[in-house]
């Protein structure tokens, strides 16, 4: 099919013939013409001077011949000289008029070169429009094809898009699906729990009637012992409280700064003490790891590997290994003892804000890419993969062999998994207002403080999931999405650093600030309290700097 703009210019080019070329063809025509009879002219007087010549010669032929007549008085020499004479006039008057003749040609062809050098210029500066035209024309179809081009291009992205937007809207009802499923297994568990709740209870009834009995039963054996048993109970009682009194008053604050440490050529984002209250380890934006002595600061070891920048380090139980997560997408464990690079745990595509050590063959570890992976030491590779719905900013484990864990994430909320099954147990929403960048578990294990971006920190009751505490303070602003808090020893103060510097330790049951400490420089990005019970508190903020409080 004939694109409609070639139909177009060929229509232009048709008007532009008609205008330039058919307008002339009879100047052209005429010009022809007259340069023919022109030429003809000029032979005809070519050939008219050599006859003029030559009867020029027979002239003076005769003039002589009559001069010799006359001499001789001839009659017939006589005529014969008017005749010649009468030729000659004859022959001029014809010559006067091809003169004229030709001077009136020349003419009419000075005006008819004048004409075509006229229309000359203009079929040139015609033959120079038509030439722009034409080179507009090849630019015009040129842009055309790339324009083409283009429009097929966004097509096949349109398309890309679509099956896109289609693979979306599948997998998004599927996750409907999953979540109606979940929704019903979520109630056939509670119906469940509910049930084994109500079975519980009636074998605690079944359980207590048996227990009275037994008591009957032996009620009269024990009237003689009555006495001493109350002694003892009240003298357990009193060493019970003695015990807890002594552990409050173990527990001081810190007044000022024992240690300033700059070690690292970057920024510091993450703090942490070992178990046994000997070391600190901070991992920073320079991909490297320090390990510190607790007592004096002094720099033990330099673990070096990641690729980019630590954003989470921790101790095992035992103290002897020490991990690090970055945003490299991995997970390296260190031996201490050997200031060596044990195992590096890859499988997260995103990046890696928190691990912990589960015990000394399994770690658990956050990303950015939701998920939740747990490792396998002994083998070194993931065994489990939880999905989280959000990035991970922090974990924590609620018991010793790490059966569940607590993540806080980017959309506000903290979920409760349960490490054998990956399902998850609980979900904590409209806790926070900005997301969650850290979570610890209380040294009883009952608790759970949660720090967020909306400049809180929460203490969770992890029995029924209730808020027992919240902790803020008009100057309290957390500083990093990544900032972490932490409970003292026993779990009656909580401690937290501030984007401005000040670190701030709250009473756990009143939620009073008890002090602040005012020495950093810049946003503090965790803090770290001993654990053998006294006032040490480490802290870090991210202009490279380490303090120890006491």
């Amino acid at each position: 099919m004939i694109e409609p703009w070639r139909n177009q210019l060929v229509a232009s080019l048709k008007e532009r013939d008609a205008r330039e070329r058919d307008a002339f063809e009879p100047v052209f025509a005429s010009y022809s013409d007259l340069a023919r009879r022109a030429h003809a002219a000029t032979k005809r007087l070519e050939e008219l001077e050599k006859l003029v010549a030559t009867l020029r010669t027979e002239l003076a032929e005769a003039v002589r011949v009559n001069e010799s007549a006359k001499a001789f008085g001839s009659p017939e020499a006589q005529k014969r000289l008017q005749d010649l004479a009468s030729q000659v006039a004859s022959f001029k008057e014809e010559k006067a008029e091809l003169y004229k003749t030709q001077s009136q040609n020349a003419q009419r062809l000075l005006e008819l070169l004048d004409t075509a050098k006229k229309q000359e210029d203009v079929i040139r500066n015609l033959s120079a429009a038509n030439q722009k035209l034409s080179s507009r024309v090849d630019n015009l179809t040129l842009n055309r094809t790339d324009n083409l081009r283009l429009v097929k291009e966004k097509d096949n992205v349109i398309q890309i898009i679509r099956d896109e937007l289609a693979a979306l809207h599948l997998e998004l009802v599927q996750k409907d699906q999953q979540t109606i499923e979940s929704t019903h297994r979520i109630k056939t568990l509670e119906m469940e729990n509910a049930s084994l709740v109500t079975r519980y209870m009636e074998l605690k009834s079944e359980q207590a009637a048996k227990m009275n009995e037994a008591n009957e039963f032996v009620e009269t054996a024990l009237k003689t012992k009555m006495a001493v048993s109350s002694q003892s109970s009240a003298s357990d009682i009193g060493k019970e409280l003695s015990d807890k009194i002594n552990s409050n008053v173990r527990v001081r604050l810190p007044n000022a700064v024992a240690k300033r440490v700059t070690a690292h050529d970057a920024d510091i984002n993450s703090i942490t003490v070992s178990p046994d209250g000997s070391m600190i380890a901070t991992g920073s934006s320079d991909k490297k790891i320090l390990v510190f002595d607790a007592k004096t600061g002094s720099t033990k070891l330099t673990l070096s590997g990641s690729l980019q920048s630590v954003m989470c380090v921790g101790f095992s139980k035992a103290s002897d290994l020490v991990l690090g997560t970055s945003n490299d997408h991995t997970v390296k464990i260190w031996a201490l003892n050997t200031n060596r690079l044990k195992h590096t745990l890859t499988g997260h595509i995103g990046k890696v804000f928190a691990a912990r050590f589960a015990d000394s063959s399994r770690v658990v570890s956050g990303s950015h890419d939701r998920t939740i992976k747990l490792w396998d030491l002994t083998r070194g590779y993931c065994t489990k993969t939880i999905f989280t719905l959000s990035s991970c900013n922090d974990l924590t484990l609620m018991d010793d062999d790490g059966s569940m864990i607590v993540s806080g994430h980017l959309d506000n909320n903290i979920r409760v998994w349960d490490s054998r099954s990956t399902n998850l147990i609980h979900e904590i929403t409209g806790l926070h207002f900005g997301q969650v960048t850290g979570v610890e578990v209380s040294p009883n294990r009952n608790c759970l403080l949660s720090t967020s971006r909306d400049n809180t920190l929460k203490l969770i009751d992890l029995r029924n999931y209730e808020t027992v505490m919240t902790f803020t303070h008009e100057n309290f602003k957390t500083g990093m999405n990544w900032a972490k808090s932490c409970f003292g020893p026993t779990g009656t103060y909580i401690c937290s650093g501030s984007l401005d510097g000040t670190v701030f330790i709250w009473d756990a049951d009143t939620g009073r600030v008890e002090r602040t400490l005012r020495e950093h420089r810049s946003a503090v990005c965790g803090t770290s309290w001993s654990p053998l019970g006294d006032s040490t508190i480490y802290t870090a903020e991210k202009d490279k700097t380490l303090l120890i409080w006491k």
